[in-house]
Parts: C-alpha cells; structure tokens; sequence
C-alpha cells in the first residue's frame, strides 16, 4: 500500500535531474565552478526535503488517517528548518554559490510542483455513489 503513495517519487527525480542541467550551467557562467555547486545544491535540498516528506507522510498514513496532517505539517517545518539552515551556513561562510543555490532551489521548488500538479490532475480516485435508502 505504501509504494502506491510513492508513485511520485520517479516523476519527482526525473524532474530535479531535468532542472538540474540547465541550471548547473546557468550557475557556471555566472559564477563558476561555485556556481555549478550552488545549482547542485539547491536542486539536492528540494529534492531531498520534497521525497523525505512524502515518504514520510506515506508512512504515516500506514499508521492512520489521523496522523496525515500532522506529519505533512511536520514534513512542511523540517523543509524550512533545512532549507534556513543551509541558506544559513552558506551566507555565514561567505561562499559565492549562494545566489545560484538560491536560483536553483526556487525552479526546482516551481517545477516540483507542477509536476505534482499534473500527477494530482492524472491522478485517478475512486468515487462514492451516495445511497437512495437515507
């Protein structure tokens, strides 16, 4: 039941490795090889938060209904907490990938979520015919 819910992760990685060139050589010409680190950067930290969360929000579901918003509320904190965190180290240290990390993380974050717009949209659920017998 589990790896039905996690039917998005595929669609997700190929979208992140399909952002992830474009925006690796945008970073390269516009601040080198830190550049190209900021845009791997970036990519890596929406895609890991954004599977961590579904995996993690697919596993609470295992355990009940009940725990679904709490746990995607979680996933939604633990994203802010490590995106703020590595933004944080990243101006700290003074390094000049920082601009192209944050470019990356806001198109990989847009493009993530449309592709779990178009997942949602082909998503297929099932449907309930109310009763006459009320």
């Amino acid at each position: 039941m589990i790896s039905s819910r996690l039917s998005l992760i595929r669609p997700a990685f190929i979208s992140c490795g399909a952002v992830l060139v474009p925006l690796m050589i945008a970073g390269a010409i516009w601040e080198g090889i830190p550049g190209v680190l900021g845009a791997i950067a970036g990519v890596a930290l929406v895609a890991v938060g954004f599977i961590g969360s579904w995996i993690f929000v697919a596993w609470s579901e295992r355990i009940g209904l009940r725990m679904v918003l709490p746990a995607g509320v979680m996933g939604y904190v633990a994203k802010i907490i490590l995106v703020s965190v590595a933004f944080l180290a990243a101006t700290r240290t003074g390094w000049s990938g920082t601009m192209p990390m944050a470019l990356a993380t806001f198109v990989a974050i847009v493009v993530l979520l449309a592709v779990l717009m178009v997942w949602a949209a082909r998503m297929r659920l099932p449907v309930v015919e109310p009763s006459d017998s009320l």
